[in-house]
């Protein structure tokens, strides 16, 4: 969730709302912006099917659905603001009409696009022409909804450095009568709000600004935030919007805990089997580069139980947070290679595709070999479980107290080609309890050669880089096995996932 200025690469004419109206009334497609980049692939069919405006949305019950009466299936991504894309010096920076193009091929089917430099003076036209119309036209004509998120990350009403009202309202009554005959298109009207930290003063200081866009844009669906960076939608469960086509908005991250269902269901899915929610912002990455101190998560023990909890719940819609290669945590590294393993962005490529869940601890090329370890806690934590695809806490290696160096050595079925293993380390969703120093040797027709030594973890799932032909051994030495200055100085593995190439 860093955020950050590109210059827009592309500028379209704009029409007026009355023109807006007829378009879409008439069931005309939108007309594509006149430099975006020409699809092809994925991207060409994706064009090719979105022949008309898709259904219009609306609320019912805990459901948003379309025009037919079919669940709505609001499922996507957030791109990185157009007047963001250039603020990273050491990025690969592509235009947005590229990233657009990503989402539609990765089955993108709600597109959120975040609109962050926005004040009291902002030139509005301006700003929509460059930065929201020509990316509003390019979605829909790819046959996706487009939320115009209205990205303030603020404390709002009238304490001095808050957003006053009359900002957003202002924002609203340009963007809502332009786009509101468009049935394409979702506003999400305060991304995330902070403070005051309660509901009933945020309906106060958001009602009006819903009743205006009603004004000009009666039946467009409407994604409502709440304080706290928008996670005390509970709220709205005693005292809701007074709207009749409004959803629900949750953010989440690891830093909010395990995505068990105890957890998830306090946070927003009790609420969302009476209410319609829309998870408008989760995502998640390793510790290191590509995260922080919010976002610091795996896909193992983060991302697999929270894509469960949510495949079981399919009325909860969701947009993952980000389709990037900058803002954290970011799908890509910098030069737009996908970020698999423990990253979201294979992850979230791959749900969006209705691929199975699969964690990347799960399937390797030593499941099942032959294990030898030093020492074991109990019996319930031996050495087989490191090779086991269990990811679990029950599915780990524990070495005994008292242990100064805990070893596991792993003998592979046959000699492989070892491009790499990832150790997985730890206990539930802390960092305390990861292994913290340690080697791995491979052993090949030539012996023993430690190919990494590794001082300093912190990270619960570390991929080490091997690239050694001919491997038929692995070996784990720990020497520091723990940071945590109140848990049993003992190594916790849970995998140690040997990949071949």
């Amino acid at each position: 969730m860093t955020r950050s200025p590109l210059r827009a690469r592309r500028v379209r004419a704009t029409t007026g709302a009355i023109a807006a109206a007829l378009l879409w009334a008439l069931g005309a497609p939108a007309v594509a912006s006149a430099t975006a980049a020409p699809p092809g692939g994925e991207v060409a069919e994706a064009a090719a099917a979105a022949s008309a405006p898709l259904p219009a949305l609306q609320v019912q019950g805990n459901q948003v659905l379309d025009a037919t009466g079919a669940p709505a299936d609001l499922r996507g991504v957030s791109i990185l603001a157009p007047e963001q894309n250039d603020l990273c010096e050491y990025c690969n920076i592509k235009p947005t009409s590229e990233l657009i193009d990503i989402a539609a091929a990765w089955n993108t089917r709600a597109l959120r696009l975040p609109v962050t430099e926005i004040g009291a003076t902002t030139d509005l036209a301006a700003y929509d022409a460059q930065y929201i119309a020509p990316y509003v036209d390019q979605a829909v004509d790819l046959g996706m909804y487009v939320i115009v998120d209205l990205h303030l990350v603020r404390d709002y009403g009238d304490a001095a450095g808050a957003v006053p009202r009359s900002t957003v309202e202002r924002f609203w009554d340009y963007i809502a009568p332009r786009y509101g005959a468009n049935p394409n298109v979702i506003f999400e009207v305060f991304n995330e709000p902070i403070n005051p930290a309660n509901w009933s003063t945020w309906k106060a200081y958001i009602q009006p600004v819903v009743d205006g866009i009603r004004e000009t844009a009666p039946d467009t669906l409407l994604l409502m935030g709440s304080p706290q960076w928008s996670t005390m939608l509970n709220g709205a469960l005693t005292d809701p919007i007074d709207d009749d086509n409004t959803a629900y908005v949750y953010h989440l991250y690891p830093n909010q805990g395990a995505p068990t269902a105890t957890l998830l269901d306090g946070k927003f899915g009790t609420a969302a089997q009476q209410l319609p929610v829309v998870v408008t912002e989760f995502g998640w990455n390793p510790p290191g580069e590509f995260s922080d101190s919010i976002t610091a998560g795996t896909t193992t023990n983060w991302g697999v139980p929270f894509r469960a909890y949510m495949d079981a719940r399919p009325w909860i819609n969701w947009q993952a947070w980000i389709l990037d290669n900058f803002w954290k945590p970011q799908m890509f590294d910098y030069d737009w290679n996908v970020l698999g393993g423990e990253h979201q962005g294979q992850f979230i490529k791959d749900w969006l595709a209705g691929e199975p869940s699969v964690s990347p601890c799960a399937t390797h090329d030593a499941v099942g070999a032959a294990v030898s370890v030093s020492s074991t806690y109990s019996a319930a934590y031996g050495g087989d479980n490191l090779v086991d695809g269990d990811c679990s806490d029950a599915g780990r290696w524990l070495s005994a107290v008292g242990d100064a160096t805990p070893t596991a050595t792993v003998t592979l079925d046959a000699p492989l080609d070892v491009t790499s293993v990832g150790v997985y380390s730890g206990f539930g969703a802390g960092s305390g309890t990861v292994l913290v120093d340690f080697t791995v040797e491979v052993h090949t027709s030539a012996g023993w050669q430690q190919v990494a030594s590794v001082t300093g973890n912190t990270q619960a799932a570390r991929e080490i880089p091997i690239g050694v032909a001919g491997v038929d051994q692995l070996r784990l030495t720990v020497t520091n096995p723990s940071a945590s200055t109140t848990e049993a100085k003992i190594a916790r593995v849970y995998e140690l996932a040997v990949h071949a190439g």
